[in-house]
């Protein structure tokens, strides 16, 4: 029985420890809240603002939502200020150094969120408890899921980067009442993303004064994982209309030319109607470099629909149907470039260089000059003018769609936020 004294004593003087500090901590909280009044902000001296320092820490990034301009974070605020009616002796209260006082009951800034996607919304619940220390130090930590607005830059799509920005103001309280001071954001080591399209690569804070507001702002700078949007969009389209070059490679007795074309046409026109639906339907501040170049795509398709017609309309034209003296000269000097017409003019043409004084001879040369340019105007078949035509798209298009490429690549590369 004697073993059991030792620990029976050690209870009770521990059960009167309990009781002590419940019983402190109970008066210090009557002795706190009497004559406290929680809509008057707190300060010996009216004339000097109560100063509110502010730590900002982002725990993740949920997504931004280009066409609803919405971007959501979960993020959490640590607010210092210091209250002069809220101190107290230790000593006096069994060594109680801090207490949790409920936030409903205490002053506290009136800070609120101007830009949420829902409307003003306050930066804190009521629900929340406010640490108070024995010096008078008020800490109060917050946090929630929080949806901004942020206005979309899509120009230089997908390449770009974004600011978007989560801006406070003290909601009915002038700068020589309340400002805020020392205000500081963490770094981003801890910083989870669940959406895959965007990095979070920047969090700052700063604050803004002037002679009615006091503005706080956190900065969030975002930048896109561009592979998707290259692999499955851009790319593709470029080897559509790469391919659709070849439509002037197929024989026109196959008949396909035209459902080809169509069929590229249509693709084209697929991709853009996926482009638009995945970017904001604005014009401000400007249209993404990437819809000027899906539209050059899909109007080099088109021209190249009507080229295509027009081939066939010249390969099966009347041959008794005499051809046009401009589509002579562009065929011969389409085979010149390609060296086919200057081959055949060698053939039939025997170029003799005139001796000097031999008027006879040199008259001679030109009337079998004259009847060989005859001969070769009569080889001249709206067959060979259609071929010729269709080596002129080649060349045409090729360089039309390196050109449009080229553009939308070196304004891409010249993004002044790259």
């Amino acid at each position: 029985m004697y073993f059991y004294l030792p620990g029976l004593v050690a209870l009770v003087l521990l059960r009167l420890v309990i009781a002590n500090n419940s019983t402190m901590s109970t008066k210090l909280y009557t002795d706190l809240l009497s004559n406290y009044e929680k809509n008057v902000r707190p300060g010996i001296n009216f004339s000097i603002p109560t100063f509110v320092q502010r730590e900002f820490t982002l725990i993740a990034f949920n997504g931004f939502k280009e066409i609803d301009s919405k971007v959501s974070i979960i993020a959490t605020f640590a607010i210092f200020w210091n209250d002069n009616r809220l101190t107290w002796n230790p000593n006096e209260y069994g060594g109680t150094t801090s207490t949790l006082i409920p936030a409903d009951l205490l002053w506290k800034p009136d800070i609120a969120i101007t830009n949420s996607y829902g409307g003003i919304q306050f930066l804190y619940r009521n629900e929340f408890s406010i640490r108070v220390l024995h010096n008078g130090t008020m800490v109060m930590y917050t946090g929630d899921n929080y949806d901004l607005y942020c206005n979309a830059d899509i120009t230089f799509y997908p390449l770009d980067k974004q600011t978007c920005d989560m801006q406070m103001m003290t909601w009915g309280s002038f700068p020589n009442e309340v400002t805020f001071y020392g205000v500081d954001a963490d770094s981003l080591h801890n910083v989870t993303t669940s959406d895959p399209t965007w990095d979070v690569t920047e969090v700052k804070m700063f604050n803004r004064v002037n002679i009615q507001l006091t503005k706080l702002t956190v900065r969030i700078k975002l930048k896109r994982l561009p592979e998707y949007v290259v692999i499955n969009m851009i790319l593709p389209v470029c080897f559509l209309c790469v391919i659709n070059i070849f439509v002037f490679f197929l024989p026109v007795e196959s008949g396909e030319r035209i459902g080809f074309s169509i069929t590229l046409l249509l693709s084209v026109a697929v991709f853009m109607t996926i482009l638009s639906d995945s970017l904001p339907q604005s014009s401000r501040p400007k249209i993404a470099v990437l819809c000027y170049f899906m539209f050059s795509q899909l109007l080099l398709s088109i021209f190249m629909m009507v080229f295509t017609i027009v081939g066939l309309r010249i390969y099966w034209a009347n041959p008794q149907r005499q051809i046009p003296v401009y589509l002579k000269l562009f065929s011969r000097i389409m085979g010149t470039i390609y060296g086919c017409q200057c081959c055949k003019r060698r053939k039939l043409i025997s170029i003799i260089e005139p001796e000097s004084g031999e008027d006879g001879c040199d008259k001679k040369r030109v009337k079998e000059h004259d009847q060989n340019n005859q001969k070769v105007e009569e080889l001249l078949t709206w067959q060979k003018v259609a071929n010729d035509f269709d080596n002129f798209c080649i060349v045409f298009f090729t360089l039309l769609i390196s050109i449009s490429t080229v553009v939308f690549c070196v304004n891409l590369i010249e993004n002044p936020e790259g």
